[in-house]
């Protein structure tokens, strides 16, 4: 789904911007930096930082201890 059209920046795009260390994005001005890019209107920021937090909570949900690992990865072991 595009979140920003003057950007085309897409929701794959906000989840496709990993720093480094492995943690999502946590603003949209890291997403803007991780394209090459700046807000034109600005009316994708709320929707960019939405699919920010949701994708660092459910990184930090996978990460918890005692998080329920995939049926693949644990049949693989």
């Amino acid at each position: 789904m595009i979140l920003c059209s003057c950007n085309m920046i897409t929701d794959r795009d906000v989840r496709a911007s990993v720093k480094p260390c492995g943690a999502s994005a946590d603003r949209a001005r890291d997403v803007f930096k991780f394209k090459g890019c700046a807000p034109s209107c600005g009316r994708c920021v709320r929707n960019i930082q939405g699919v920010c937090e949701r994708e660092a909570a459910t990184r930090a949900e996978s990460r918890a201890p005692g998080a329920r690992r995939p049926a693949l990865a644990m049949a693989a072991e």
